[in-house]
């Protein structure tokens, strides 16, 4: 088991300290967690004392309270890091670098053009096929598949586009 599998689950608690879990500071966060329920510092440990301690609950939103600023701070951390990684993708001079991320946009684009026609052409199947209705069985199989490639790339997209909008505002400062 990994922080990060704990995450959800200390985030039911203390939102701050459960999203830092799931990131690269959590083995630090992940230690003071362990610290304040008096179990070992394992995502094992912690998860057993979650199911267990009917405190812990209380213990997780006073650490989140106590240390609100020096968590705050982690998480900027993290935010320039990519931030910082974005810039010099944006700067470099080898286009597979600068234009994945556009790349990964116009593919998402692409693909829900294409989850309508499978919609529409599966649709034009039913009526082709003199109304047979077992032909629309496999209409949520389809569009199901081409959903799970949007799910995985939007998020992507999503701050891509924004850290990419963010950067353009500043340079024209």
């Amino acid at each position: 088991m990994d922080w990060k599998d704990i995450s959800d689950t200390v985030g039911k608690f203390a939102p701050m300290v459960g999203t830092i879990l799931g990131g690269p500071a959590g083995g630090a966060v992940g230690a003071l967690v362990s610290s304040a329920l008096g179990v070992e510092n394992t995502p094992d440990a912690v998860n057993a004392a979650l199911k267990t301690d009917p405190t812990a609950a209380v213990k997780l939103a006073q650490i989140e309270s106590d240390q609100k600023v020096k968590l705050q701070s982690l998480v900027l951390d993290a935010a320039k890091a990519v931030n910082a990684t974005m810039q010099a993708e944006a700067k470099s001079e080898h286009w597979p670098t600068y234009s994945w991320r556009p790349a990964v946009g116009f593919s998402v684009a692409v693909d829900l053009v294409g989850s309508a026609m499978v919609a529409l052409v599966a649709y034009g199947g039913v009526i082709l096929f003199d109304g047979k209705p077992e032909v629309l069985g496999y209409i949520p199989a389809m569009i199901g598949s081409m959903a799970a490639l949007v799910g995985v790339a939007l998020p992507i997209l999503g701050v891509a586009s924004w850290h990419r909008g963010q950067m353009q505002r500043e340079s024209q400062k």
